[in-house]
């Protein structure tokens, strides 16, 4: 998102009256991957929204991780996985529900 496009979804909030207290640091990069996959319902996905929108600090964190899922999902054709990867992830899912 541009810096203009964050400047009057910002401009749009303030006139709306910006909704609720905004949350904390730790409580928006808790929630980013959440955020990412749309898993959000309205009212966290726009306090998430609004911390990302004014923190400097941690909307670099969001880029990084939108631009992350980009180029994985840019190789993820590429990429081959290891033979038998697959059998030993499920082989240890399976021991984890065991114990």
């Amino acid at each position: 998102m541009s810096l203009l496009e964050r400047l009057k979804r910002l401009l749009g909030r303030a006139r709306r009256g910006g909704g609720s207290e905004m949350i904390s640091c730790e409580q928006a990069l808790s929630a980013v991957y959440e955020y990412l996959d749309g898993e959000l319902e309205a009212g966290p996905r726009e306090q998430v929204e609004a911390h990302f929108d004014v923190c400097a600090r941690c909307y670099p964190h969001l880029r990084l991780e939108e631009s992350f899922r980009i180029a994985l999902r840019g190789a993820s054709g590429s990429v081959q996985s290891p033979p038998g990867l697959r059998e030993r992830v499920m082989d240890l899912i399976a021991r984890s529900e065991e114990g």
